[in-house]
Order: structure tokens, then sequence, then C-alpha cells
């Protein structure tokens, strides 16, 4: 069994789904564009890279590419022609998210990144219980403001909440269950995970696009606890 090379994409915030006007669902096909495919799509059909540059980004080869897109032209086509329905999927299994994963959050003039924190310093490995957060106010690559919050007592849940309110868009983490980061997104707020030593060379990563999500999912035996 091969294992397919994971590529470099940003997300969505949620599944997209598109249909033709006047047609019940129950009689339509659902044609599905994946989240690489849509990838490619954005990078050479939206922001005008060339097929060399897009392959670059995503660290695929240039022939990977060119196949996502034949794949992805081809079923829009199909999708106008045929009365169907389009679904672009945001399925990140094979995908390795990219600094800002999130397409839609460029969109804001100001966005808040928080980081978990016990010495003002260096970031959490787990932020469950961690003694507070750090959360930055920028615009563009400048940071307005640096707040730090005391966290209330940690129950499932209750972390991301928190953070919602305060108005955070993006966390930055050592690693989180894979809970925690459905519960993260369901506040729209963006989950970048592997992140370890000093905040500021993170949050500095981060806000030049160097920073990658690792996926760092905790995966405890059973039994034990997540602190999530």
């Amino acid at each position: 069994m091969t294992t397919r090379k994971k590529r470099y994409a940003r997300r969505l915030d949620s599944s997209r789904t598109f249909k033709p006007q006047g047609i019940p669902k129950s009689e339509l096909e659902t044609i599905t564009v994946m989240l690489d495919e849509f990838e490619a799509l954005r990078l050479c059909d939206y922001e005008g890279l060339s097929q060399i540059e897009a392959a670059e980004d995503m660290q695929v080869s240039r022939a990977t590419v060119q196949r996502l897109l034949l794949s992805a032209r081809k079923k829009i086509v199909d999708v106008i022609l045929n009365n169907k329905i389009l679904e672009i999927k945001n399925d990140i299994r094979n995908i390795k998210l990219k600094g800002e994963s999130k397409m839609n959050i460029e969109q804001k003039e100001t966005k808040k990144i928080a980081f978990p924190t016990s010495d003002k310093v260096t970031v959490d490995g787990h932020f469950g219980h961690t003694r507070e957060f750090v959360i930055y106010t920028v615009k563009a690559t400048d940071i307005i403001e640096v707040v730090y919050v005391t966290p209330p007592p940690h129950k499932p849940g209750v972390l991301p909440q928190f953070l919602g309110e305060n108005g955070v868009d993006v966390i930055i983490t050592g690693g989180m269950g894979r809970m925690a980061v459905d519960l993260f997104q369901r506040q729209s707020i963006d989950v970048v995970l592997g992140a370890k030593g000093r905040i500021d060379v993170n949050l500095n990563e981060y806000l030049g696009g160097f920073l990658t999500s690792q996926g760092s999912i905790c995966d405890h035996e059973q039994g034990q606890s997540c602190d999530h």
C-alpha cells in the first residue's frame, strides 16, 4: 500500500456546497472537489501563480499541480453543464496546513493570535492547564496590542469558548486532542500545532508565513488524559 505524500494547502473555514436553483437536492448528483484540488485552483487561477510556483508553494511536483488543476476544472465544468451539486470538501487528512490555514482570515484587517504560556516567554506544550494566554492583536505584521488573560478552570469545551469570547482568531500551541481542535474550529478559531520555544519567534514566523502546523494531535494510551 502506497502512502500519499501530504501537500501544503490552506483550508476553508467550512465545507462549501453549491447547487442549481429549482431542482430538489434529492434529484441531483454531487461532484466533490478536494481541498488540494481547490488549493491548486486558488493558487493558479485566483492568485495568478504559475504551475511551477504553485508546485513550490504546495511542495509537490509540477505534474501533480497540473493533474489537480485538470481534475478540478473538469469537475466544475461538469457541474455547470449538467446541473450537478458542487461540494468543496474541507478534508485535511492529506494536507499540511501552511501558515494561516484559513483562507478567509486574510480578509480581516486585524486579528488576534493567542499563545498558552506559563512563564510569559515560551509556548506551553499543552494548553489545557496553562497559567494564562497571551493575546496579540496584529494588523498586517504590526503588533497593535498585547494582553495576558487568565483562563477559567479547565473543563471540556471551556477554553475554546473563553478564547472565542475574547475575539481570538488563531491559537498557536504545541499539541491538543482532536476533539479540542474541532471545538476551536467551531468557534471559528484557527489552530496551528507543533509550536515550541519562544513565543516571539513563533509569532514572527507565523506573521511571515513560515510557521507550519505540524499536526501534533495528542495521542495518549487509553485511560490517560490529554488535559484538553
